[in-house]
């Protein structure tokens, strides 16, 4: 069961999705959402749950569609846990702000401005090596690479990087193949991709 305050927020944000995704036309590129499916929502929410994942650092965080599903998880899991999402657009961060006040989230929460590259740094001053248990990226494709070397020490052994658009769009395509063949060829990993809707790789640290 999804707690209710996050299913109502998540229910409202699905009819916009809905709309965007059928009026994409009609939808100014700086107010489009970018969200992740309910079903690959759902898909991470019972990963999270399983992994019982206490401390979750996001890249791209959008209107907070994907950082709600995420805090379900750690409110099931722990009573201390805590979701550190990164984006640049005011548009989002003020969207994502409302919407975690109202699903009653905001605590649980802390959304950081500004270059992902950046952010990372400070946060592993901050917090070292080891911390995360999952790490999601859904940012700047081009970056994934580079985006997935800054992430790899900040999650613990048995932890999890989730990347987002692995198979769809397929404008993406080729940067896909290339962040497939990095996270492939790096022995302290395993990674496979779970084809549902826009594609997720799913990738265990081995140590």
């Amino acid at each position: 069961m999804i707690n209710e305050k996050i299913q109502n927020v998540l229910s409202r944000l699905e009819k916009d999705i809905d709309y965007e995704n059928s009026h994409r036309d009609e939808v100014p590129s700086e107010k489009r959402l970018n969200c992740i499916s309910k079903n690959i929502g759902t898909f991470y929410n019972i990963m999270l749950k399983s992994i019982h994942a206490k401390n979750i650092l996001e890249i791209g965080m959008s209107v907070g569609y994907s950082g709600l599903w995420f805090a379900d998880a750690i409110m099931s899991n722990t009573q201390d846990g805590q979701i550190i999402t990164i984006d640049r657009e005011q548009f989002k961060i003020d969207s994502a702000t409302r919407n975690f006040e109202e699903a009653g989230v905001s605590s649980l929460i802390k959304i950081r401005e500004g270059e992902a590259r950046k952010i990372l740094h400070e946060i592993k001053e901050e917090f070292g090596e080891n911390y995360f248990d999952f790490i999601f990226i859904d940012a700047d494709k081009e970056s994934y690479i580079e985006y997935f070397d800054l992430c790899l020490p900040l999650v613990r052994k048995g932890g999890i990087i989730g990347a987002d658009n692995i198979l769809f769009p397929e404008r993406f395509n080729e940067m896909m193949v290339d962040y497939l063949s990095h996270v492939r060829s790096n022995p302290n990993v395993q990674s496979v991709t779970v084809p549902i809707d826009n594609g997720e790789e799913i990738t265990i640290k081995l140590r």
